[in-house]
């Protein structure tokens, strides 16, 4: 199984990707310590040295007890201190898998380029937020209402109204399933549905496929920390499957359609029936409903009322009100002082009344 070197990143000054086997920092000089944790970059490249192999496989560092050296496994003594492992804490080997569990720690990321990776996002987010806040800027200074004196031009409205006619409708349906107030005109048997009804059964030959273990293959299932710089690949067994055909033969029903006889019914029913809105509108003081016909009823009714201003400039604005009243009460000729949104030429709101 390949053996690979292992990186760790200096947890004091942020030096990253340091060699598994070097005891200590190349820039600040600090121990690895208790807390460093191994990773393996992704193109760490597999150890081939004899002397390497072996002190990858000498099993894990272990930690002093007494002044926190740390010591390759096959040491029996502190290289700092002299003690023995007995008390020392040896270093975790664990198993790095795709499909370990959620709260397994992952492989650690190099600090710095996590570092400039959240950099690089702060910065856009800064980026995006003040153009947002330009365009609202820029669009609130366009948009906010203004004061104008403006003078009523005329009148403006449009009603509408949801219809409904009756009418009398000419339906099919089954027997037991038409409305109690239809008028029949006919009846006839017709065919409702089919069944399917079996009258035997005879002997086939098919083709079936079986999916059969035809030999194993090692797989690659994830790396071994060995607790000292290095990392061993892991592989299993897993099997090797094939797709085998053969002939089969079997018992298959055989089945005919037979026809489903019932009642059918031609009716006359009289309902109440959606037709398309009837809208009429135009200028003026007079607002009008549309026509209804005799069979015609109005399910709603809505109506919307403009009042349309000029100003000085000649410039026409509408100003739509909530209702009749309101309507009627602006005449032709009068003047008032409004809250206007010149590029939609919309009256936002009247402020005081100023005469003719």
């Amino acid at each position: 199984m390949a053996v690979r070197e292992g990186a760790w990143d200096c947890p004091v000054c942020g030096r990253t990707g340091i060699r598994g086997s070097q005891k200590y920092c190349g820039g600040c000089g600090h121990p690895r310590g208790n807390d460093v944790r191994f990773y393996l970059p992704e193109d760490a490249p597999e150890v081939t040295a004899a002397e390497e192999l072996a002190r990858a496989q000498a099993g894990p560092d272990w930690i002093c007890a007494y002044c926190g050296a740390d010591n390759p496994g096959t040491d029996g003594f502190c290289s700092g201190c002299g003690a023995p492992p007995d008390d020392g804490r040896r270093r975790e080997v664990r198993e790095i898998r795709p499909d370990q569990p959620a709260d397994a720690p992952p492989p650690v990321m190099p600090a710095a380029a996590s570092s400039r990776r959240s950099k690089g996002w702060w910065i856009g987010c800064a980026g995006l937020l003040a153009l947002i806040l330009l365009v609202a800027v820029i669009l609130f200074l366009v948009f906010r209402p203004r004061s104008a004196e403006l003078k009523v031009e005329g009148h403006g409205w449009q009603r509408t109204m949801s219809v409904e006619a009756f009418r009398t409708l000419a339906e099919t349906g089954w027997q037991g399933e038409i409305p109690a107030d239809a008028r029949i005109l006919a009846r006839s048997r017709q065919v409702r549905s089919h069944r399917q009804v079996q009258v035997g059964t005879e002997r086939r030959e098919k083709v079936v496929t079986e999916r059969r273990q035809a030999g194993t293959r090692k797989v690659k299932v994830g790396v071994k920390d060995l607790g000292n710089g290095y990392f061993e690949d892991i592989y299993e067994d897993q099997p090797v499957y094939e797709d085998v055909q053969k002939t089969v033969t079997v018992e298959e029903p055989v089945y005919r359609e037979e026809p489903v006889y019932a009642i059918q019914i031609r009716y006359e029913v009289d309902r109440w029936i959606k037709i398309p809105d009837k809208t009429a509108g135009g200028r003026g003081r007079q607002a009008q409903w549309p026509s209804l016909a005799d069979n015609e009823r109005a399910v709603q009714r809505k109506a919307a009322y403009t009042v349309f201003f000029r100003d000085a400039d000649g410039d026409t604005y509408e100003y739509p009100v909530p209702d009749e009243a309101t309507w009627l009460s602006f005449r032709e000729g009068e003047r008032y002082v409004a809250a206007v949104i010149k590029p939609t030429k919309k009256v936002k709101a009247i402020e005081k009344k100023i005469g003719r």
